[in-house]
């Protein structure tokens, strides 16, 4: 029998599938939650008795459920495995210690990536089309069409550097040769024929391919070798009116440097969906500077991520209890 650690929302609408698939190998699963009185914690007992945990949304964002849950963690000797709701799990609470016992951590990479990517192409489209000008004039009540050298130039024929070319890059990519711009990536791995790229660099090139965008796109996990990565030097490599919008990780880009560079025009415009302190500080210049986009770290805010990503722990669980390669592993 396994013992798998999810929340009362899963049980009601997952738990029949994750039953099917433990006895499609021939076993059982019973259910274990978290208690949701206020300072309530597993007995040792249960601790010992959990094999696999999904930590969905319910759990993460349950003050409750989320203190029980990071007390217990260490305490469960025989955890096998997590599945984890994000994309990237370096931020996770002690993974690292796990991963060094053997257990196996999973992601839902991919689960929100037309969402995310979707935010990305909002920002790209107000920006470029002058949105954050009648966003201004609206809320006071101005009638001002964009008139002669105010008028937006077209995006075809542009060049979108998109730093990340997982899930959300390529899903964005998609959408960027769909407006007719030339896209270029930039990522560890080579160019694969499906990717919608027109180019591919490794980011040891990026200096080199900085010049030649009209955007840039962050879409990749929070790393040592992403860590600050777009800085004063970076943001030099730019040419002048490029503009700038990170659906990845606050702290890829230094946010002094993105500032200054905002505030002096090089920059002519971003959007900014992941900040380097969150929330963003009230007193934080980026509120107020001109063709700007603030977005809550909420661009893959959407109905169906719940199913997409219960739906892809029900399918490796299968994999797991089968003993079959399981998708989407990850390690740090």
């Amino acid at each position: 029998m396994t013992t798998a650690l999810v929340s009362k929302a899963f049980i009601q609408q997952f738990g029949q599938a994750l039953t099917a698939q433990a006895k499609s190998a021939g076993q059982t699963v019973e259910f274990m939650t978290l208690p949701e009185a206020t300072g309530a914690r597993l007995a040792p007992s249960e601790y010992e008795k959990i094999n696999c945990i999904f930590l969905d949304r319910d759990i993460r964002f349950n003050e409750q459920l989320n203190d029980a849950f990071s007390e217990a963690l260490l305490k469960m000797s025989q955890l096998q495995w997590i599945h984890y709701t994000s994309s990237g799990i370096g931020q996770q609470l002690h993974i690292k210690t796990l991963n060094a016992r053997g257990v196996l951590t999973t992601s839902s990479t991919g689960s929100n990536a037309q969402p995310v990517a979707q935010t990305g192409l909002t920002g790209l489209l107000m920006l470029a089309r002058g949105f954050t000008t009648y966003v201004k004039s609206q809320q006071k009540h101005e009638w001002r069409p964009l008139r002669g050298n105010t008028l937006p130039e077209d995006l075809m024929g542009q060049t979108l550097v998109i730093i990340g070319l997982g899930a959300v890059g390529k899903t964005l990519a998609g959408y960027a040769r769909a407006l007719g711009l030339k896209v270029i990536g930039v990522r560890r791995g080579p160019l694969t024929p499906s990717d919608p790229v027109d180019e591919m660099f490794h980011p040891s090139n990026l200096l080199q391919v900085l010049p030649r965008a009209d955007w840039v796109v962050i879409a990749c996990p929070l790393t040592p070798e992403t860590e600050n990565m777009i800085e004063a030097k970076a943001f030099g490599a730019m040419k002048r009116g490029v503009r700038l919008i990170n659906i990845g990780r606050g702290e890829v880009v230094n946010e002094a440097s993105l500032i200054e560079h905002l505030k002096n025009g090089h920059l002519a415009g971003a959007a900014l969906d992941a900040h380097c302190q969150e929330p963003l500080p009230t007193d934080s210049p980026l509120w107020d500077l001109p063709n700007v986009i603030i977005t809550p770290h909420n661009a893959s805010a959407s109905q169906g991520n719940e199913q997409r990503c219960a739906d892809m722990f029900v399918k490796n669980f299968g994999h797991w209890v089968r003993k079959e390669p399981m998708f989407n592993l990850q390690s740090v």
